[in-house]
């Protein structure tokens, strides 16, 4: 009899501390979205995604951005601003306190589908982490327009990473990616 009735408060403290615990967890869901053309900043999500144990969501352009002459379109679309018909996404944002954003640099800008995915969405609760890769330069300038249509009044910190392609390499993107990630924490 006195096992019984000590077993049964000590269950019962023990199951709702674990379930407090799953609650502060499910609060800080980290959620990486992207745009990738070419496959080289879905390799960067991934990464990111897997250190960081998070979900992870591409966000997919309707309109055709390969071959040489939708190749020119996504770059003129880019230097416009313009934004683009996005596919709704899976997961709910409203299910995530942090979100981290990767795009590709085109021309100097980020691209149409970054935009539209930043500009349609409510972010100014959320924590906010953006990379970016290139080829060789400009992924300063596109990290910085996203960081102002982000932070339109509000002057908060958000952590950059921008990864030219030599950045790429397994022992420098490791690294990279675990300073972004300290930052981003």
């Amino acid at each position: 009899m006195f096992l019984k009735i000590i077993f049964i408060p000590v269950f019962l403290f023990n199951f709702s501390f674990f379930q407090a615990q799953a609650g502060s967890q499910e609060e800080n869901r980290i959620l990486v979205v992207y745009y990738s053309r070419t496959g080289t900043t879905k390799g960067v999500a991934e990464k990111i995604r897997q250190e960081l144990d998070a979900d992870i969501e591409e966000l997919i352009d309707t309109k055709k951005r390969t071959g040489p002459v939708a190749f020119h379109t996504a770059g003129r679309d880019a230097r416009a601003g313009n934004l683009t018909e996005l596919k709704p996404l899976e997961a709910d944002l409203g299910d995530y306190d942090n979100i981290i954003i990767g795009t590709p640099n085109w021309w100097g800008n980020i691209t149409p589908a970054v935009r539209t995915f930043i500009v349609e969405n409510d972010l100014s609760a959320k924590k906010i982490g953006l990379f970016g890769t290139t080829n060789l330069t400009g992924i300063e300038s596109a990290l910085e327009q996203a960081v102002e249509l982000i932070e339109k009044e509000n002057q908060r910190e958000i952590p950059l990473l921008g990864l030219r392609s030599r950045d790429l390499r397994e022992e420098i993107l490791s690294d990279k990616i675990e300073k972004f990630i300290k930052e981003f924490k």
